[in-house]
């Protein structure tokens, strides 16, 4: 279901400039926590710079605001990697695949838009390529084991292709969160090396973004695993868990994102 230009690019880094790593999932002199509290991928790799968000909603207790901007990209998420769902389970044909969009808007309580009518349809034309194909397993949210390097029970990549980790996201590739995406591939690389013993080298980021008029430009981007990007993961890693640990309030970032559900909680910028 990759486009060949992604396979192409990995094959060419495997031909002579494949990184080496040191830091590898099984290697626990490396991965095993300092500290008691596992966070998730998302919360290591999360929307605020400083890590706020983590200690208003475990330390403090702070539910985050259902902001338009951040609803609609959990939407785009959905309704791109419902029809891997779909396929996953086995079995279905096309009417059924078809009406899935309606049943997850249904279920979702949303009234679809051309934009998420068009990324549902992507996500099916992909998925059912990913059946065609066969050679290369696609398996939808696997739950990969994440204790084994400090992380949650559960680690859920959006997609593993093979032993490739996709994650979806609507952010901008330039923004901080679009960046931070990259820990959290460095995350499930660490976690499916733990798991299965394999090195695993690259994730792929899929950035989802409009195009007028109303369809979805997808934005495929591999991202090299080398050991600076695991040192960086583990680094945050550990900030995120002694944060929560310590209770320590880490202040607001420099640059707080004008979507962030957490704007206007105690010791935040407010929304205006």
């Amino acid at each position: 279901m990759l486009p060949r230009r992604v396979w192409d690019y990995i094959r060419s880094l495997g031909a002579g400039d494949a990184p080496y790593s040191e830091i590898r999932g099984w290697r626990f002199e490396y991965v095993t926590p300092r500290y008691r509290y596992r966070p998730s991928p998302s919360e290591v790799a999360g929307i605020c710079p400083s890590h706020r968000d983590v200690y208003l909603r475990r330390v403090v207790g702070v539910q985050p605001a259902r902001t338009q901007e951040a609803l609609y990209g959990y939407y785009v998420h959905e309704f791109f990697l419902e029809p891997f769902r779909l396929v996953d389970r086995g079995g279905v044909g096309l009417d059924e695949l078809a009406a899935g969009a309606r049943r997850l808007a249904r279920r979702l309580g949303v009234r679809t838009d051309r934009f998420l009518e068009s990324v549902y349809t992507v996500g099916a034309a992909l998925a059912l390529q990913s059946l065609v194909d066969g050679d290369i397993p696609v398996r939808v949210e696997p739950q990969l084991p994440g204790a084994p390097v400090g992380l949650s029970d559960v680690v859920k990549p959006d997609l593993l292709v093979g032993f490739l980790p996709v994650e979806v996201t609507t952010a901008g590739p330039h923004s901080h969160y679009g960046g931070a995406k990259e820990l959290q591939l460095a995350g499930y690389v660490l976690a499916l090396e733990a798991w299965t013993g394999m090195p695993v080298d690259y994730g792929v980021l899929l950035y989802i973004r409009r195009r007028e008029p109303g369809e979805p430009l997808l934005d495929w981007r591999v991202v090299v695993v080398d050991d600076a990007l695991r040192r960086r993961f583990l680094r945050a890693r550990d900030e995120v868990a002694m944060i929560v640990d310590n209770g320590v309030d880490p202040g607001p970032a420099e640059q707080c994102p004008r979507w962030c559900p957490f704007r206007g909680a105690p010791g935040c910028p407010s929304r205006s």
